[in-house]
């Protein structure tokens, strides 16, 4: 501020949408190219497309290869998780760097057209933030004996606390639209709504403790051998790869509600109902001979 021609230089690889102060630089600065009127000069190598494998994004995203980076180098850091390659090699956005489900797997389980049925068998799952101020209700139903699909139903904010009984009324509705086998939860979170459903006549299923961690990880099964689908909605799409993966023992993980930073109630809900839709319709899951 004292000096009579000040400038600040700024060097940095790509963020994600927790990088509050990198991703307002960068607003500034792409609105400065646009016209806007800033003193702020913006200069971004990136890579095109998010495919890691590609030399021609290695080449976009860094301007000194050949001079003082080798290719060799870049080869050597492929086998690190792909959203660190893409944020630290190809200056690439993601949601979250090392989320707990891989991006490319998530989105290799997208379909467009996917409808729920009124009449199929339906799991919904019910969570809320830890400050409750938001709760996302997802639905899940089997397409064959090995596949299910998810889909989010709704979602609730509120800047102070929800109000658990406005919530269970709006779950109600959905469990009397579907045939609705249960209600997962959670009581670390949505206790107070899901035992509303109760005297309605409607089923719930606490989904918490070592039974949570066994849905987490039905999920990401689900989801890397391509058994879950989901129809490519927005939000949905935004929170599960947000989810971060917090540490349970010495093998065991969940789903961090926060440790993500920010809202993964969404992921949360696909998680209780995935321990559902995952179950297989007999006693006898593997054959031999």
């Amino acid at each position: 501020m004292a000096s009579k021609n000040p400038m600040v230089i700024a060097l940095s690889n790509a963020g994600d949408q927790h990088s509050v102060v990198l991703n307002q630089l960068r607003e500034r600065g792409l609105a400065a190219a646009a016209g806007a009127s800033d003193e702020i000069g913006y200069f971004e190598w990136s890579a095109a497309t998010d495919d890691i494998s590609d030399v021609e994004n290695w080449k976009a995203a860094n301007p000194a290869l050949g001079y003082t980076i080798h290719e060799d180098n870049i080869r050597a850091v492929l086998n690190d998780p792909p959203d660190v390659v893409r944020t630290e090699v190809l200056c690439r956005w993601v949601a979250t760097i090392s989320s707990a489900i891989p991006q490319d797997a998530w989105n290799d389980c997208g379909e467009d057209d996917l409808q729920l049925d009124p009449l199929a068998p339906t799991w919904l799952g019910l969570d809320f933030s830890p400050d409750r101020r938001s709760a996302a209700l997802v639905a899940a139903q089997k397409m064959t004996e090995d596949r299910f699909q998810v889909r989010l139903l709704h979602t609730w904010t509120n800047p102070v606390a929800l109000d658990d009984r406005a919530v269970a009324n709006d779950v109600a509705t959905y469990a009397r639209k579907y045939a609705t086998e249960t209600v997962a939860f959670s009581r670390r979170t949505a206790a107070a709504s899901a035992m509303r459903l109760q005297p309605a006549g409607i089923g719930i299923t606490d989904i918490d403790g070592a039974i949570y961690a066994q849905a987490c990880d039905e999920l990401l099964g689900a989801i890397t051998s391509r058994r879950l689908r989901h129809g490519n909605q927005p939000e949905l799409t935004s929170q599960v790869l947000s989810a971060a993966r917090l540490r349970m023992g010495d093998t065991g993980w969940v789903i961090g509600r926060r440790a993500s930073q920010s809202t993964v109630t969404a992921c949360v809900a696909i998680a209780l109902v995935s321990h559902f839709a995952t179950r297989p319709s007999t006693e006898i899951d593997i054959l031999v001979g």
